[in-house]
């Protein structure tokens, strides 16, 4: 990587690939099959659907329940990203 004068902002680039997995499918994310077809049974099909459930959503939907939420947090911590609040 070229050095500069100017310090790089990696807050920028950390956003900018956040933004990039909002669009993927949510089969990107290291979350296991039966979580994915669940999510997908409920019309979940990319990151920023998911990012836009509430907790109490996604225990409303069939076969998930408290462990899997925690999973699903905890998957998208680890990118930066969280569920609505």
């Amino acid at each position: 990587m070229a050095r500069t004068r100017i310090p790089l902002d990696h807050t920028w680039e950390n956003k900018q690939q956040q933004e990039k997995l909002l669009q993927e499918p949510i089969a990107s994310l290291e979350l296991g099959v039966r979580t994915i077809n669940a999510l997908e049974e409920d019309g979940i099909l990319y990151v920023h659907e998911l990012v836009g459930r509430t907790r109490k959503s996604l225990l409303r939907i069939t076969n998930f329940g408290e462990t899997t939420v925690v999973q699903v947090e905890k998957v998208l911590k680890g990118h930066g990203l969280t569920l609505r609040d």
